[in-house]
């Protein structure tokens, strides 16, 4: 049974009246005929209409199992050493270097979304996030368009690290998990920005050469000057992470580690 995906003249979305594409069988028209809309991420099904989302729930136990495992055949885009490892093959070659995953990597890799997507680091939420004034009307986070575009910069654009570490940084409210110190970016305004200013770090408790993953459990939000200090062997540093990694191996060591050192 083959399908092809192709356009025609005249199949437009009946929602946004772009131009669909068609998923036609090449043997026999009796077979379920599909058109696809990407502007609307909408599908439907010829002689049925549009079709809805979000039915998996629907399906019975053993039917949900057979499409998980026919979703783990989905190819991956990158090779990486181990499952959960940030340690990715790059093309053409047989090296094998560091690369944060990606959201969709983090969710394929541990079967859970990490969360942590939006902070809100205001002591008043009656305050804008961007300029510290008064909220009036019915605003709940800027007290105007400009602050709202001026904070997305700030934590979007300019950020200054990749999505994983920036979630991880949020998680810790991007206060250094050893000493405590402030690493958020302060604004004209005094105001705490969830953003580095390149003194945020990210350590690997279980180190990525040992096997740790890229699993927020593995992950700790440390200064510039602590994760230097640890890795050379400066007391007050080793002791603190070294506590906390062993707390966390505790509840988590499953997840610290790569599923090819967990096997």
């Amino acid at each position: 049974m083959n399908y092809h995906r192709f356009k025609l003249p005249k199949a437009y979305c009946p929602n946004c009246s772009r131009k669909v594409e068609l998923l036609f069988s090449e043997e026999s028209a009796e077979l379920p005929q599909f058109y696809i809309c990407f502007k609307c991420k909408k599908v439907g099904q010829f002689g049925v209409g549009e079709l809805a989302t979000n039915d998996f729930l629907a399906f019975s136990t053993d039917r949900k199992q057979e499409i998980q495992e026919l979703v783990e055949e989905i190819p991956d885009k990158y090779v990486y050493k181990a499952n959960g490892s940030q340690l990715r093959l790059e093309e053409k070659t047989d090296t094998y270097k560091r690369r944060w995953l990606s959201l969709y990597e983090y969710e394929k890799a541990f079967g859970e979304t990490l969360g942590f997507e939006t902070i809100d680091l205001r002591e008043d939420n009656r305050l804008c996030k961007w300029c510290n004034h008064a909220l009036e009307g019915r605003r709940r986070s800027f007290c105007s368009d400009r602050c709202s575009r001026n904070y997305g910069k700030a934590t979007f654009f300019k950020r200054g690290m990749s999505t994983l570490p920036h979630r991880i940084a949020s998680r810790d409210r991007f206060y250094c998990r050893v000493t405590g110190e402030d690493l958020a970016v302060t604004n004209r305004f005094g105001v705490r920005i969830p953003a580095s200013d390149h003194q945020v770090e990210i350590h690997h408790l279980v180190f990525v050469s040992a096997g740790g993953s890229d699993h927020e459990s593995n992950l700790l939000t440390v200064s510039k000057q602590v994760h230097k200090d640890y890795h050379m062997g400066v007391a007050y540093a080793v002791n603190a992470i070294e506590e906390i990694k062993k707390q966390q191996l505790v509840h988590y060591r499953e997840k610290m580690y790569t599923a090819k050192e967990n096997s």
